[in-house]
């Protein structure tokens, strides 16, 4: 029986027979618009960051499967979308050289509704497959708005700046620490996550996504 079971590709939603034990999670057509439209290859800069490094580009396809993931309960593709951030940070291990994974929070009215954090979804993976620890840093102070809810960059600017605080009884001194993020979008919360990190002591801090908003 070459066929076991079918399962659906993450962009486009197509069925995709598991033939072999095959785990492929996009269908080759997908596939092949991942290398030649999706791939990020922008130099991203983010105040407060030691570097910064995102997969693919938060539109067409992969805005739609990120949509999916965050808002309707497809935990499954942090899978998918951590083993697209998961090559960047092998090919920065030198530089970066991490002592800890950590991840964006989010609020706990968000929390409650959706039931998980797609941020510490995608963490988990990423800290396991280089064996580095993987824990929350930070949380979000209460009754904060949403970054999507502020209409340009200056109200998101501040925002952002009242929106994190650290946990306690974490001490990140002199350690190096990647971020990890779902969408770099205009970078306000990473750089204000970038600050509340460094006031734990933190040596070093840097942001890995697996998607980013297209420059315009």
């Amino acid at each position: 029986m070459g066929i076991l079971f079918m399962h659906n590709c993450v962009l486009c939603g197509e069925a995709i027979p598991a033939e072999d034990g095959s785990k492929a999670m996009l269908c080759a057509a997908c596939a092949r618009e991942v290398r030649a439209q999706y791939r990020c290859v922008e130099t991203i800069r983010v105040p407060g960051m030691d570097g910064c490094a995102a997969a693919l580009y938060y539109t067409g396809k992969v805005k739609q499967a990120m949509r999916r993931f965050k808002f309707h309960h497809k935990q499954h593709y942090a899978d998918w979308f951590a083993a697209q951030a998961l090559p960047l940070l092998s090919e920065r291990l030198e530089d970066w050289k991490p002592d800890l994974i950590t991840y964006m929070p989010i609020g706990f009215v968000h929390l409650h509704k959706r039931g998980y954090n797609q941020a510490e979804l995608l963490a988990k993976p990423i800290a396991a497959g280089f064996g580095l620890p993987c824990r929350a840093t930070m949380r979000k102070r209460p009754f904060t708005p949403t970054q999507s809810e502020q209409k340009d960059f200056a109200a998101r600017q501040k925002n952002a700046a009242r929106a994190l605080l650290p946990l306690e009884n974490v001490d990140l001194s002199g350690q190096s620490v990647v971020l990890v993020d779902d969408i770099i979008t205009t970078g306000s919360m990473a750089a204000a996550a970038a600050d509340v990190l460094r006031k734990m002591g933190a040596g070093h801090v840097y942001l890995l996504a697996p998607a980013k908003t297209p420059r315009k």
